[in-house]
């Protein structure tokens, strides 16, 4: 019986949480393919918004799942197999952005962040309150700089504060506030143009 109960176990689709435990006790290479290729796909959705080179970006997201499996006795499994499946995503989807910044930070460490002067500071604190669909605003943002484009993802997408997002470019406060308002008013800008050509064309 035992060793029916082997050979079940072996052939049967693995669950979450089966592999997450298999990654744990034994760093079972079973249980890391099982999530690699169940969250392959999210993880590179996650990455694609703040890098935008294809080959940059597939580093990013093996990395990611790198840390994952390093870290992965850290994380802490709901009982209930939905929370469960819930709370893995956010978690990975947080290793994701960070190895993201990383990787432009490390790639850029001249161009990633642009010049500010205090005047430009000023300008740009309008509050812009104007809501895009998301679908459009994703296909806008690989057309932003990569600052603009990770503070616009970091706020607005992953809920970080401007202190937090500060503290992870290494930049002041009131910077991120300046940039994140800067990536609005382009995000509108570039919309405003993607409408009016497809309006004219379908007019």
């Amino acid at each position: 019986m035992k060793i029916v109960q082997q050979y079940w176990k072996r052939t049967r689709p693995l669950t979450l949480r089966e592999a997450l435990e298999s990654c744990v006790v034994d760093k079972s290479e079973r249980g890391k393919s099982f999530v690699y290729k169940k969250y392959y796909g999210y993880v590179m959705a996650v990455v694609l918004r703040y890098i935008t080179s294809e080959m940059e970006a597939e580093e990013a997201v093996n990395e990611s799942f790198v840390k994952a499996f390093r870290k992965i006795e850290a994380f802490e499994m709901h009982a209930d197999e939905e929370a469960l499946e819930k709370t893995f995503r956010s978690w990975l989807a947080r290793i994701a952005v960070n190895t993201s910044i990383d990787l432009l930070r490390t790639r850029k460490p001249t161009s990633f962040l642009e010049d500010t002067s205090d005047e430009e500071m000023k300008s740009h604190t309008v509050v812009m309150t104007d809501r895009l669909g998301v679908e459009d605003i994703m296909k806008l943002l690989t057309r932003l700089p990569d600052i603009q484009r990770s503070i616009f993802n970091l706020f607005e997408i992953e809920g970080y504060s401007h202190e937090e997002i500060g503290t992870m470019l290494h930049i002041p406060e009131s910077t991120s506030r300046t940039y994140l308002t800067r990536a609005k008013q382009r995000l509108r800008k570039l919309y405003i143009e993607e409408f009016s050509v497809s309006h004219n064309i379908h007019s």
